[in-house]
């Protein structure tokens, strides 16, 4: 079982969308090919958090026109998303010095001969390492 990644998800539609504009399924693939929360993101979380983030100014949105298939909804960011994107990054860059400390403490005082082993997470294997 891997953890929910609450909340995350709004950084990085802001990172994604700090490249340029995109509609709901392109941001899905973004996510899932970037391997960014480290599992499937549910359509109808994506579209909540994107209108939340739009009704807090991060990003916008407008109907694109299509000459063949339904129109899309693409989203860009905004300024007001890119001063959040940088506090995002700030904070996780904090928070990450924190969570190597404690994994280092961790292993000193877990990894011990006889003990049992803590199980890999899915998305920290050695195709994404911290």
């Amino acid at each position: 079982m891997q953890p929910p990644m609450w909340g995350f998800l709004q950084p990085c539609l802001l990172l994604i969308l700090k490249e340029g504009p995109k509609h709901g399924y392109s941001l899905m693939e973004e996510l899932s090919q970037r391997k960014l929360l480290g599992q499937e993101v549910d359509v109808g979380n994506l579209y909540r958090t994107l209108r939340r983030m739009e009704g807090e100014g991060l990003v916008e949105s407008a109907w694109s026109e299509q000459d063949t298939g339904p129109n899309k909804r693409v989203y860009q960011i905004t300024p007001r998303g890119e001063e959040g994107l940088l506090h995002w990054a700030a904070a996780l860059e904090q928070r990450t010095s924190v969570i190597y400390n404690f994994l280092t403490e961790f292993h000193r005082i877990v990894d011990q001969p006889g003990q049992a082993r803590l199980p890999q997470a899915p998305f920290l294997g050695e195709d994404n390492p911290i």
